[in-house]
């Protein structure tokens, strides 16, 4: 029988080497290795044309078609272009009235958008008139919004050819926007003059205005008319005193809307 016999060294040294093993296996490892690295992004203003949304939920996303009743195939005109434009302003119908001897107030037609087959106006989509304006500068600069009236309603047919004193008002106006942005312009109420004056409709001072933004007048509301109730904008009035000869003929007048850099209440 052969018996293996070690050294009291050779015990040490296998205990210390099993010892460093142990201690080896319970450091921590070493730390990882990092690096970094960037991420950039960059914006330019915006030159495209901007498409109407709804005044009440306005959503960029989400545009909508709205019915002209004042052009020959009830199509709006398409907005101006630019960082800085109006996309969309309603054309205001205040519908066929009957000729009375009173000082007589009349409301908007409202707003509507093309039925789904596209045959007419959807008579479920009334909607406040409303004016739609773009900020896409990227400046946060502020903008002011004016209207002026193109002279007095007026036909060329008859003998009474135009509405003496008659008065076209905006009323009622509210700011709506999907932008989040701090604050919101500031509407003002008017009463158009037909001598081509501008009158203020909204505004936006510095750090104010970017984004979508539309001025929905008034609310749409039934009103009763020779005893049918019909719906209405009255946010939006034409009044005409009784001195005011009115012959049985189509009036009209235009409106334009005008969009400057200059900040509001400047």
């Amino acid at each position: 029988m052969k018996f293996i016999t070690m050294s009291s060294a050779s015990i040490l040294l296998a205990l210390s080497i099993g010892g460093q093993v142990a201690l080896a296996a319970e450091e921590a490892p070493a730390a990882p290795k990092e690096y970094n690295s960037n991420a950039i992004v960059e914006f330019t203003p915006d030159t495209g044309i901007n498409d109407p949304v709804d005044p009440i939920a306005p959503d960029p996303n989400d545009p909508v078609k709205p019915y002209d009743p004042t052009t020959p195939d009830h199509n709006p005109g398409t907005g101006t272009t630019g960082p800085l434009s109006i996309d969309f302003a309603s054309s205001i119908d205040f519908g066929l009235n009957k000729i009375t001897s009173k000082d007589v107030t009349y409301y908007a037609t409202p707003q509507y958008y093309w039925s789904a087959d596209e045959t007419g106006p959807d008579p479920l989509s009334a909607r406040p008139n409303y004016v739609q304006i773009s900020d896409k500068r990227g400046t946060n600069a502020g903008w002011t919004l004016t209207v002026r009236q193109n002279g007095q309603f007026k036909n060329a047919e008859t003998q009474n050819k135009e509405l003496h004193s008659a008065e076209i008002k905006f009323t009622k106006g509210t700011p709506a926007s999907a932008s989040l942005v701090m604050g919101e312009p500031t509407t003002y109420e008017v009463a158009l003059k037909p001598t081509g004056e501008s009158s203020k409709v909204m505004g936006a001072r510095a750090t104010i205005g970017a984004g979508t933004w539309v001025n929905a007048f008034g609310a749409v509301e039934n009103v009763d008319i020779d005893g049918t109730l019909t719906e209405k904008n009255t946010g939006i009035s034409l009044s005409i005193p009784s001195t005011t000869p009115i012959d049985a003929v189509k009036y009209t007048t235009s409106l334009t809307w005008s969009l400057s850099e200059v900040p509001d209440n400047e």
